[in-house]
């Protein structure tokens, strides 16, 4: 809807314009629980911040969601193995703490996995989280708003041990995001679709080579635009970096392609968000760890547009001699949604402009 505002001779004309996201990067382990911001218009760093203490080495995970329903998307962030599975939330525009929780039994060391989305269609995005190896594959789901447990199941079976990926999407278009899983190392490529409202199996099938047991990382966004959340997947340890993306309303394979070059088998983590703001998803990655075969190419991020699958940006989250390797997000935690499109006339010259609030992180 526009708004018109007329004072004397001077005309202000707003609208709603959309905001490129922003990339989030967690660095995985070995390089400290080290978060970053870059800008999904020129790809410059915005800000970076520790998530747990900086002596902790088993990396961090993130995930976005406007958790305190502020227009804005939030950070939220997981431990890798070495740690309890201590979810916290940091508010997207002050980088204050707003959330700090354990998703499972403080005990458990394995690491923890990371998803937002608005579950419950209350308006606040709820956080997903995932238990890593050495534990069931257990997913839980918590109030974005109060806290509280929303849900609590069994991904696949319980008596493996692998771990389970997570994130979200309204793959079925009825309003409410689904929860999205993907199988970690030791069981096939196995993908799967939860109805966030009734938690009915919506999807379920195998992204690469059922014979693959390296695990696989999944996504979920809207990249072609028909009102329905696709699924985006990225191979795990020991193949190429292959990522792939199903339609969420028929299952159809929309893309696939290789992230990086095809003889490195780390693994590619994947997220979606619309980098170049024209309303369609695009598709973030985030190369593995080396491991000790093939090229290594470091901590790389990259987007691909979701419409074209044409490269959009390509960068090193950080020093391009770790080899740790990197966990990708992206949200508009810098710039609320939609951003403030500007006409002002004053007599006959009118001025344009994108009015935008930006934050920097800094810890």
């Amino acid at each position: 809807m526009y708004r018109l505002f007329v004072l004397a001779n001077l005309v202000l004309c707003c609208a709603p314009a959309w905001a490129s996201a922003e990339i989030i990067t967690g660095a995985d382990a070995g390089g400290g629980p080290h978060v970053k911001v870059f800008s999904g218009d020129t790809g410059s760093e915005l800000g970076s911040f520790f998530a747990y203490s900086r002596s902790f080495t088993g990396g961090v995970r993130v995930a976005t969601g406007d958790v305190n329903g502020d227009g804005t998307a939030d950070i939220i962030t997981g431990p890798g193995a070495g740690a309890g599975p201590h979810v916290k939330v940091f508010d997207g525009l002050s980088g204050g703490e707003l959330s700090s929780f354990f998703a499972f039994d403080p005990g458990f060391t394995g690491g923890i996995f990371v998803g937002g989305g608005d579950v419950d269609n209350d308006s606040f995005d709820d956080i997903i989280t995932g238990a890593d190896m050495g534990a069931a594959p257990h997913v839980k789901v918590f109030s974005g708003q109060t806290g509280a447990e929303l849900d609590s199941f069994f991904a696949y079976t319980p008596s493996f041990t692998g771990g389970v990926r997570v994130a979200a999407g309204d793959v079925n278009d009825d309003g409410f995001d689904d929860i999205i899983t993907g199988s970690g190392p030791g069981g096939g490529p196995h993908v799967k679709v939860f109805s966030s409202q009734t938690g009915a199996e919506l999807h379920s099938f195998f992204a690469y080579d059922p014979g693959f047991t390296g695990g696989v990382y999944v996504g979920g966004g809207d990249v072609d635009n028909d009102g329905f959340a696709d699924i985006i997947t990225g191979a795990g340890a020991g193949v190429g970096p292959h990522v792939k993306v199903f339609s969420g309303q028929t299952g159809a394979e929309l893309h696939s392609f290789f992230a990086y070059d095809a003889a490195f088998t780390g693994g590619v983590r994947v997220a979606t968000g619309d980098i170049n703001g024209d309303g369609f998803a695009d598709i973030v990655t985030g190369a593995g760890p080396l491991d000790g075969t093939g090229p290594s190419p470091g901590p790389h991020v990259k987007v691909f547009d979701g419409q074209t699958g044409a490269e959009l940006q390509s960068f090193f989250a950080y020093g391009r001699t770790f080899q740790g390797g990197v966990f990708v997000g992206a949200g508009n935690v810098a710039v609320p949604e939609p951003s403030s499109l500007l006409l002002l006339c004053v007599g006959g010259a009118c001025c344009l402009a994108v009015w935008r609030r930006r934050t920097r992180f800094s810890r």
